[in-house]
This record gives structure tokens, sequence and C-alpha cells, in this order.
């Protein structure tokens, strides 16, 4: 079977199918725990500035003209089941309503056994260039169904240590079905 029609945006996937994405806190036990791992230069912003993420790490070597680098991950428990496969191609489409956006890469392998999509580009805002990774991942635990998005940018054509630091935090995801946090350790 062929999935719906991808809409404009997963929001518009979840909303159309009336289906919340509820955010998972990093500290809480009872749902499957995500990683990342913080390279060196890399560090975690304290939960309370992005209070819905589940963790974002930030390179501030690299800041230019107000502007870091930065890896964002998000985690929720999807308040009604939907199908995997429809779930990721409305993903997929995410980053392709970024301005000017340019597709790079596309793959959807799977990342510790969870099925994933992942979709890396350029877009541009404000006179200025920016490559992006994101990768979602579907997660089941026991009856419940997770959405798993991580997303780094940095400035197109970062410094190579840059580029490798955004690669190693993009292999290093994994989603761990247990009680205990582990994000960025």
């Amino acid at each position: 079977m062929s999935p719906d029609p991808t809409p404009e945006n997963l929001r518009a996937y979840l909303e159309s199918h009336e289906v919340e994405l509820i955010a998972c806190p990093s500290d809480a036990p009872g749902h499957p725990h995500v990683t990342i791992p913080t390279p060196d230069g890399w560090i975690r912003v304290p939960d309370e500035v992005f209070p819905h993420a589940y963790a974002v790490l930030v390179a501030p070597e690299y800041t230019e003209d107000e502007w870091t680098p930065n890896a964002v991950l998000l985690h929720g428990r999807l308040s009604r089941w939907r199908p995997t496969d429809e779930l990721l191609h409305a993903a997929a489409s995410e980053c392709r309503s970024l301005p000017e956006w340019t597709e790079l890469q596309s793959d959807t392998g799977n990342v510790g056994g969870h099925r994933s999509v992942l979709t890396r580009g350029t877009y541009h805002v404000g006179g200025v260039w920016f490559d992006a990774t994101t990768r979602f991942l579907v997660v089941d635990a026991e009856y419940d169904r997770y959405l798993t998005q991580l997303t780094v940018t940095t400035r197109a054509e970062p410094d190579a240590t840059l580029a490798a630091d955004a690669s190693t935090i993009h292999h290093g995801l994994m989603a761990v079905v247990d009680t205990h946090p582990m994000v960025g350790r």
C-alpha cells in the first residue's frame, strides 16, 4: 500500500490524522531514551532554555554574526498510532519547505534497528547559506510509538572539523528502549 500523498509538512500530516506529538523530557523514565554524542567544543544548552527539546547542543567556537551551529534533538510519543511508512514519508518533506532548499542527500537506512529517513541540504536565509541534516526515527516500545527528530545545522561549506562533528552527532544517534536517561553522556 502506498502512503497518503505527502502533506506540506509533518505537522499538517499529524493534524490531518488528529495525532498529537507529546514531548518526552530527557530525564523522565518510562519512554525510550535517545542518545547523541557531544563532540569536543560542543556544549549542551540547559533544558530550561528549550523546554520542548529533548536536547540542544551548540558549538560556540564557530559562532559568527550572532549565529551558532547547533544540533536539536526532539523526541515525543504519538497520541495515536500511524503507519511507519506514512510518518517517514511526511517527515522527509519537512526540510523541503526551507527557503531556496537544495537537497544534497536522502537516505532511508535503519538506525539501531529503527526505521528512519534522513534529508540533507542547503538553504538560504538573510544572505547566509546553511547546511541542515535532519533524521527522523520511528521507535516502537511496548504499545507506544515515538517519533525522534535530530537536526544538525551549520553554515554551508563548514570548517572540516565542524563538518566532522556534525557527522559524528548524526552517526552517534541511538534510541535506547529502557528507562535510564543517557543523552549527551
